[in-house]
């Protein structure tokens, strides 16, 4: 046996790591597979904004919020957030949590409803890593658009 640190590994090896940690999750709450998450806003087919996380049993964790700088101040990243609680309120989830850093979007977090519930401070130095979480009614439905299925890990 070997230790090799790697500055760009394969991402098929990082796929066997949380394929393993989400195998053994499931099994050990019996709560099911992870399901990803996406929603995007295509213009002419490129992505000019978008949100991402994944499902598992009643959570929902928002990882990627980013919206094209031209496109910030016109409320797509408030439509993005409702859009992705509302379709992990339909998957029967009952909250939803995102980390974010300081310098970006706090006060979008706090405006649509979330609540600080951790922090680390000087991560990296010179800013704090926030943790917010949001309760979701069981009745939130909006109407996200068009659907493309996606992949299931």
């Amino acid at each position: 046996m070997e230790f090799v640190v790697e500055d760009h590994p394969d991402p098929l090896d990082i796929d066997v790591l949380e394929t393993q940690i989400r195998r053994e999750a499931s099994a050990a709450t019996g709560l099911g597979d992870e399901v990803d998450l996406a929603i995007f806003v295509r213009d002419a087919g490129r992505v000019v904004a978008g949100i991402s996380g994944w499902t598992w049993g009643d959570c929902c964790e928002l990882q990627n919020l980013w919206v094209e700088p031209s496109l910030r101040g016109q409320g797509l990243a408030t439509r993005l957030i409702a859009a992705a609680e509302a379709e992990a309120a339909a998957r029967g989830c009952s909250q939803t949590v995102h980390f974010t850093y300081a310098f970006q979007a706090r006060a979008l977090y706090e405006q649509n409803g979330y609540e600080l519930v951790g922090r680390v401070e000087d991560f990296p130095s010179g800013t704090d890593v926030l943790w917010y979480r949001k309760r979701l009614p069981p009745t939130l439905r909006v109407d996200i658009g068009s659907r493309r299925p996606g992949r299931r890990h």
